[in-house]
């Protein structure tokens, strides 16, 4: 199926959302430039490389070009700014004159442009082509004009494919309200609520733009002194209103004169994509503003290691952390990939309306679901893809029995074949993608492994099959990992936390966290019980007699007679909202005193689990299993 274009995407998204604000691109939009010629720039064929290239770094800027300029000068300011980076926002191009002397000059120097006319024609982004491809671009109003006051203000954002690595970086730009407030105060009462709810829509659509791109930078003329604002803090300003998600990146000098910093630029707090290396005010143009340029080191978002949500002392983005880097992955999925997602249950809308937009725009999506009643988000996801499984996209139902067993279905995972510049992506999740993880301690694992790719890829063709597996193997090796598959026959002697549990040692241990010399143990749980939960209780016991340090959060599902057996053996232990089982061990094991090993993805503890459907992965990577235990120590911390 081939792209649709960005302007058929933002169709797609607008009646899909059924934004009214949105003012979605029409026939006389002014998008990217000209289309590529034949044997011009086209897609980058999906590598076969599991590991992300590195990108350079990347540099931002934002100027402000005083529409009172003449055309000549306002030019001469745009081919200096060209130089200053690889993607700007400017703002003031409210003349038509200006808008098309501009269009020519990108042309020319090969540069692109989203500037929607009817929209945020004002408040263009440019990029250098030789870096970017647009992949599609959005500008919201934020309040209509008022003669007399101010014209109608927007906010644009377009998301863009690095050519050479095929990650996917955004930019936000925006120019709100003029003279609402001197020197961060609410100096004018009747335009303050105006800049208010703009700033409150720029934060929402940053947040908007980070459930969907690997690297966000976000820009413009916000007509409040953050030398001012850092210090005042008035409510609905930008320090108040936009702090909690951003990091403020300008340099604390003056943008237009020296003691005024109106020019912002800004990346998420958490999880952008970003690290800043330096940051300046360029002065020398001819407008009344500086520009603003900022350079960052990108970071790898989808690097392999534990992802944690952080639903106690933590951000609104702490808590759905999983989830929101789950559709990161599935909306850097360029037309021609597959993304595969096994799950007993969906619910989570982020998650679900990226698997949406990505089939829509050329991507196979297929989805396998466990047994039982079907969410609001699932019936929508199987209405837009269908349920052929001859077909590209499908969704379709696990019977409970598709690995052989008898019990519900435990496995979480999901397959990227290319997530902007990763491939073989694997997403090992410790419970369902769902919207209550995000008051749960839950954790998922990332890789770009190719034989784990692999592996969880036979696993899902088996799930897809929807027939009883009768395979009898089940302990699998998968590279460097070890995979143990639910159900698990002949339980008495093959529980497969039992038999983890049995070469660890206590004494004379190395590990990360073992400087006592005692092996560490860790068990986070959130459903423990029956016979089963009991001897593995009582194994824990054991550990911590012979001189291992062993401890356990306990989640809701943690019955009274396993507490009890915990309790009186002296193991300790918390108890918290935990949204999943694991098992982390670091120090002595079998003959060896430095190993480190987490045993992630498993169903529950009890008796019942071990007759259902799952796959609990063994990884041993050293910085993996200390993220693992930073995981535990907060959860430990904060309950």
């Amino acid at each position: 199926m081939p792209a649709p274009t960005a302007a058929v995407q933002l169709v797609r998204r607008a009646l899909a959302t059924g934004l009214t604000a949105v003012l979605v691109l029409g026939l006389a939009l002014t998008l990217a430039g000209p289309p590529a010629a034949p044997g011009g720039p086209v897609a980058p064929a999906l590598a076969p490389a599991a590991a992300a290239l590195p990108s350079p770094s990347y540099t931002g800027f934002t100027l402000n070009v005083c529409h009172c300029l003449r055309p000549e000068k306002a030019m001469a300011d745009v081919r200096r700014a060209l130089t200053l980076g690889d993607a700007g926002g400017l703002q003031e191009f409210s003349e038509a004159e200006d808008r098309q002397n501009l269009v020519a000059l990108l042309q020319a120097r090969d540069w692109g442009w989203y500037m929607p006319n009817g929209a945020g024609v004002a408040i263009p982004i440019i990029w250098n082509r030789q870096r970017f491809r647009l992949i599609e671009g959005r500008s919201v109003m934020t309040h209509g004009a008022q003669n007399g006051v101010t014209p109608a203000r927007f906010i644009n954002s377009v998301r863009l494919r690095e050519v050479a690595t095929g990650k996917v970086f955004g930019f936000v730009n925006t120019h709100t309200i003029a003279q609402a407030s001197r020197d961060a105060q609410l100096s004018n009462m009747k335009r303050i609520p105006r800049l208010r709810k703009h700033l409150g829509m720029l934060r929402q659509e940053i947040r908007r733009l980070a459930g969907t791109t690997e690297h966000v930078f976000a820009g413009g003329d916000l007509n409040v002194n953050y030398l001012a604002d850092r210090r005042r803090r008035n409510a609905g300003l930008p320090t108040d209103a936009l702090g909690g998600v951003v990091s403020f990146d300008m340099p604390l000098t003056g943008s237009r004169g020296p003691g005024s910093l109106l020019d912002y630029a800004m990346t998420l707090r958490k999880g952008s994509g970003f690290s800043r290396t330096s940051a300046r005010v360029v002065g020398g143009f001819n407008s009344d503003h500086d520009a603003v340029v900022v350079t960052y080191r990108t970071n790898d978002l989808f690097a392999t290691g534990a992802l944690h949500n952080r639903p106690v002392g933590g951000t609104g983005e702490d808590r759905k952390r999983i989830g929101d880097r789950q559709a990161r992955a599935v909306m850097d999925a360029e037309p021609g990939a597959l993304v595969r997602l096994a799950t007993p249950r969906l619910d989570d809308p982020t998650l679900a309306g990226a698997l949406v937009d990505a089939a829509a725009e050329g991507v196979a999506v297929q989805v396998v679901l466990g047994a039982g009643s079907s969410t609001a988000e699932e019936r929508a996801l199987a209405a837009a893809v269908g349920t052929d499984r001859s077909a590209g996209s499908w969704v379709a139902r696990c019977s409970g029995s598709c690995l052989g067993g008898t019990g519900r279905t435990d496995l979480a995972v999901l397959l990227v074949s290319r997530a902007g510049g990763t491939t073989d992506l694997t997403v090992v999740g410790a419970g369902a993608p769902v919207q209550a993880a995000r008051n749960r301690w839950s954790s998922a694992y990332l890789s770009s492994d190719p034989a784990l790719y692999a592996g969880y890829g036979t696993i899902f063709g088996r799930l897809a099959a929807d027939t009883t597996d009768a395979t009898r193997t089940r302990v699998l090796t998968w590279g460097s990992y070890t995979a143990q598959l639910y159900p698990v026959p002949d339980v008495a002697r093959r529980d497969p936390v039992l038999r983890g549990l049995a070469a660890v040692g206590c004494k004379n241990a190395a590990g990360l966290r073992t400087s006592d010399g005692r092996t560490n143990v860790r068990a986070a749980v959130r459903s423990w019980a029956g016979a089963r939960g009991k001897r593995i209780a009582e194994r824990l016991v054991t550990l911590r007699q012979r001189g291992c340090d062993v401890a356990a959060v306990l989640g809701p599902h943690v019955l009274r007679g396993i507490r009890r057996t915990l309790e009186r053996g002296g193991v300790q232990t918390r108890d918290a909202k935990v949204g999943g089982n694991l098992l982390v061990v670091d120090g002595r094991y079998g003959k060896r005193k430095g190993v480190q090993k987490a045993w992630v993805g498993g169903p529950a503890w009890s008796d019942g689990a071990l007759a259902g459907d799952g796959v609990s992965l063994v990884v041993s990577e050293r910085e993996t299993v200390r993220q693992y235990l930073d995981g535990f120590s907060r959860a430990w911390t904060h309950g």
